[in-house]
């Protein structure tokens, strides 16, 4: 449900938006990568088990999307904060979605 998202989300983004800000530089590109690990998680959650394995997760495709967009910076220096592929309003109703963005914006 929407509101386990939710609950998932609070749990865990302190923890990976400051993992994910030990890699980039930037507070944008973070925060970016953490909530589409998030969104990525969610979406795969029939495929993924328990707190251990749900950071696990996060951990990796955190990782594995910042490395991927620190080697993209290389080669494009100007290419800007990181985007990802995977949008929390393509599965989210409107006023969770907005809940999480204002917490999100209150955070960093």
């Amino acid at each position: 449900s929407p509101e386990a998202f939710k609950d998932l989300f609070f749990q865990y983004y302190p923890v990976f938006f400051t993992f994910a800000r030990s890699l980039v530089d930037d507070k944008a590109s973070a925060t970016q990568l953490t909530m589409e690990a998030m969104s990525m998680l969610w979406l795969k959650k029939a495929d993924i088990t328990g707190d251990i394995n749900n950071r696990a997760f996060l951990y990796r495709t955190i990782r594995n999307n910042a490395l991927n967009y620190l080697k993209h910076l290389q080669r494009h220096p100007d290419a800007g904060i990181y985007a990802g592929e995977v949008r929390m309003d393509s599965f989210l109703p409107q006023d969770i979605l907005r809940e999480i963005q204002d917490y999100v914006a209150r955070e960093i």
